[in-house]
């Protein structure tokens, strides 16, 4: 009969020591993954804020585009202008800042653009339901109206001379022609405000 060994007797493996695991692997992945991450945001953050510049560019170059419609307006409405209302603000009736014609010469900043204007209540032309283009005309003259000694007054051509240079004939002299300033402002998308200057004669 077969019996089996006492427990004292029974071989024994030597134990093997017990690793301790410290997680560095995982602490340098995680840190890994977390510059990963703001990398991304940063990228997703760059692109986003160029595609913002350059639709900036695009609506203040469109903006540049619409004033050139402001400037012709300007020019075609002066010629009525100056035939009925030269030393008189236009359009009749029209309150002080809201204007598009003054008689004569508006208070600057040191850019050149007329600071007493009332953007917000001078008339408006739409274009493409985007942009609103305003205009205003001032005659660069001193006042007070009516101005009536143009060579002393105002910024104007000087008298042209010709004909003959014989003694006793006749010699022929030009108008002047006075000189206005139209400043044209175009507001659009994305609060995109565009100004642009323009020195026409008359």
């Amino acid at each position: 009969m077969n019996t089996l060994p006492s427990l004292a007797h029974r071989p024994t493996r030597p134990m093997s020591p017990v690793l301790k695991q410290r997680g560095a692997t995982l602490f340098i992945a995680l840190i890994a993954l977390v510059s990963m991450t703001m990398a991304g945001i940063a990228l997703v953050r760059s692109v986003d804020t160029s595609n913002l510049i350059a639709g900036n560019l695009a609506f203040r170059q469109a903006a540049l585009h619409a004033s050139d419609t402001g400037i012709e307006t300007a020019f075609n409405a002066l010629g009525t202008i100056v035939a009925t209302s030269l030393d008189a603000n236009w359009p009749a009736g029209c309150a002080a800042g809201a204007c598009n014609y003054y008689p004569t010469i508006q208070a600057t900043d040191a850019k050149g653009v007329p600071t007493n204007i009332a953007w917000s209540t001078v008339p408006s032309t739409s274009i493409n339901a985007s942009y609103n283009v305003k205009y205003v005309i001032d005659r660069l003259c001193n006042g007070p109206v009516p101005v009536t000694d143009i060579a002393g007054k105002c910024y104007a051509d000087a008298l042209t001379g010709g004909g003959t240079k014989k003694a006793g004939g006749i010699v022929f002299s030009g108008t002047q022609a006075v000189y206005y300033r139209a400043t044209v402002r175009v507001e659009g998308p994305r609060n995109t405000v565009s100004m642009v200057q323009a020195i026409l004669s008359r």
